[in-house]
């Protein structure tokens, strides 16, 4: 039998090789064909592999990981070495990423319960800094989802908790107690977290006011003699210049926490202190992450001190921002790309737009799907969700730019090509079922908005047919968010990512119901998943027989369930369902899951064939046109 060591690394090596496998670069395909089969073909690998880690999970990790006994020495270096491989899978490029954060958590849980029961005081202190970090990734990961928010609180509290025990350690009596230097180093490097914990807290003046105080503690101990002896040869200048930093970012998104004019103008003076000390010893500095974002870190806080009007602070903002580099994916290459033009919608008024404004929105909205296409592929997907959910979240929507449903739609194509193409296919199914039922049985449209009678059916069939269409277009625009959870395909889920997944009908319902065009489809989104009888399916308190486009609603539900069951090409590694087979269950549970209108609509020989035409030759066309769209991106570099 392998040993542990060989366990955990082949589990790390197929986690990364299914990541891969799921989002293939498009530029090695020669064609869509090309592309579909591949996915196939990987698909079906994924498989196997994820049989390969269950199978470890459930007889290696598991057992240990709820055990109570003491863990032997090397079984804790072994864990150690795959959460920090899960965790970050970092290069020069990508420093952002992480395998898989639930499993590294639950390691961290573990190996931090045995660090304590061995009253190992370095030990603790290890595997708090790696703990620390998780929470962190897994708080930004669930934040979200805001349908869930005990989700990212369970971890924002655990954070704040770890980096209390970092202040503790921190007392210059106990600080002097710890013998290893890199472990006292480690408590002052973590201690200054905590405020990162609250960057998305709102309106809180009780965190507002703490983590300044703990930020200014944190200079004082830069200055302290007691530290610098007790700790020679660190990095001081280093420490300082990310607490500076600390205080710029809790600015971000036009002071999105609700400081105070008092607080801003204090934090004012520390970006001008900030400038004052890179200036002064640019060399140094120069080489550090984040240097280059500081011009625009500074000028927002002096806009929100009240040091330079708004007016020069939006200038900086637009030169910084035409002279991005548009090929870039690092940090620096998020920050200019995606960052700044955050802070230039979160500037605008989305009452009050003029046409220059109108325009600038038009042409950033291109740019960041350009940019997310281009992206895509690259392994930081958690940090690009992190900046795309709030652009997407914020989005302001003008009558000649892009509509809210086409941008959200080209952002899942270049994140997720499959649910780009299942959300085609379900519209082509919903559209179809639609024409056919018009004909068949037009009562059921009856009570539609505006739809008072048969004739009102016939009269507006197209305006019925083209809603639901479009509604069925954006039944999954919650999944944008929750993108890194459905590419768990390495192993089972584990109980709060099925919460996260079923969270995307809610999720849904709020994004398209902020967007006046998109208003109308909202119901559609957060009751796709209910059964026709409303007993089952998600959200349990969503009842799709209160919303009238409760039609619509079921026939997207039956879609939904068509494509996904069907399907066994890009979203499953399990062999598609025949349609002959799908129709047999849609009869068996008539009345149940699926709507009574629907079973009979199948015995119809054209309908039959119309939809046996949209599940071969049609999806096949959708993959063709996908493929196009994101070979053209890429082709234009």
């Amino acid at each position: 039998m392998p040993s542990i060591k060989e366990q955990f690394d082949e589990y790390t090596d197929r986690m990364a090789e299914i990541r891969r496998l799921s989002s293939p670069d498009i530029s090695v395909f020669d064609d869509a064909n090309d592309y579909s089969k591949k996915l196939r073909y990987n698909f079906q690998r994924i498989g196997r592999l994820a049989a390969l880690n269950r199978d470890m999970l459930d007889k290696t990790l598991y057992p240990v990981v709820n055990s109570k006994d003491v863990l032997e020495s090397e079984t804790v270096k072994q864990m150690r070495n795959l959460a920090d491989s899960l965790l970050n899978i970092a290069d020069a490029e990508n420093e952002f990423e992480n395998l898989d954060l639930p499993i590294s958590y639950l390691i961290s849980e573990r190996l931090l319960f045995d660090a304590k029961n061995k009253n190992s005081v370095s030990e603790m202190i290890r595997q708090l800094e790696r703990e620390i970090a998780i929470c962190y990734s897994m708080m930004n990961m669930t934040n979200r989802i805001a349908t869930h928010p005990q989700i990212p609180e369970f971890y924002r509290k655990r954070g704040i908790a770890i980096g209390e025990e970092f202040f503790k350690l921190l007392a210059k009596d106990r600080f002097l107690t710890i013998k290893d230097q890199e472990c006292r180093e480690i408590v002052l490097t973590n201690a200054r977290f905590i405020p990162a914990f609250n960057e998305r807290v709102v309106d809180d003046k009780e965190a507002n006011k703490k983590d300044l105080e703990i930020l200014d503690w944190m200079l004082e101990i830069a200055e302290d003699d007691f530290y610098k002896k007790a700790v020679p040869g660190f990095d001081w200048r280093y420490f300082k210049f990310r607490v500076l930093e600390y205080y710029m970012q809790n600015t971000e998104m036009n002071n999105y926490r609700g400081f105070s004019d008092e607080q801003l103008k204090a934090i004012c003076k520390k970006a001008d202190e900030m400038n004052y000390v890179c200036q002064n010893t640019p060399d140094y500095y120069r080489e550090i992450i984040g240097y280059s974002t500081l011009p625009i870190l500074i000028a927002r806080c002096r806009y929100l001190g009240g040091e330079i009007d708004k007016k020069l602070y939006l200038e900086m903002l637009m030169q910084s921002y035409k002279k991005r580099d548009r090929l870039t994916f690092s940090t620096d290459g998020c920050f200019y790309n995606m960052l700044v033009p955050l802070e230039i919608i979160c500037q605008m008024n989305p009452y009050e737009l003029n046409m220059e404004e109108v325009s600038l929105l038009e042409e950033i909205y291109d740019n960041i799907c350009a940019y997310i296409f281009r992206f895509a592929g690259d392994s930081a997907l958690s940090f690009e969700l992190e900046n795309v959910s709030e652009i997407i979240r914020r989005y302001i929507e003008v009558p000649s730019g892009v509509l809210f449903k086409d941008f959200v739609l080209q952002i899942i194509a270049a994140i997720h090509p499959p649910t780009y193409i299942h959300s085609q296919m379900v519209g082509q199914l919903t559209e179809c079922f639609c024409y056919h039922l018009i004909n068949k049985n037009p009562e059921i449209f009856v009570g539609m908005p505006g739809i008072e009678n048969v004739d009102d059916v016939y009269k507006k069939r197209s305006h019925i047919v083209d809603y639901a269409y479009n509604a069925a277009l954006c039944h999954d625009f919650g999944k944008a968010f929750i993108m890194d959870t459905i590419f768990v395909y390495g192993r089972r889920l584990l109980d709060f990512e099925f919460d996260i997944i079923k969270a995307h009908p809610e999720v849904g319902y709020m994004l398209l119901s902020n967007n006046e065009s998109t208003r109308k489809y909202a119901d559609v989104a957060r009751g796709h998943h209910k059964w026709y009888d409303d007993t089952k399916g998600y959200p349990e308190n969503v009842k799709t027989v209160d919303s009238p486009y409760k039609v619509i609603i079921d026939i997207v539900q039956c879609a939904d369930c068509m494509d996904a069951a069907t399907d066994s090409v890009g979203r499953s590694y399990n062999q598609g369902k025949t349609l002959a087979n799908f129709i047999k269950e849609i009869k068996a549970d008539s009345g149940s899951r699926y709507a009574p209108f629907l079973a009979p609509l199948f015995d119809d020989p054209m309908v039959y064939q119309d939809v046996e035409y949209l599940l071969d030759e049609q999806r096949a066309k959708n993959y063709e046109r996908t493929y196009s769209l994101l070979r053209e991106v890429k082709d234009k570099g």
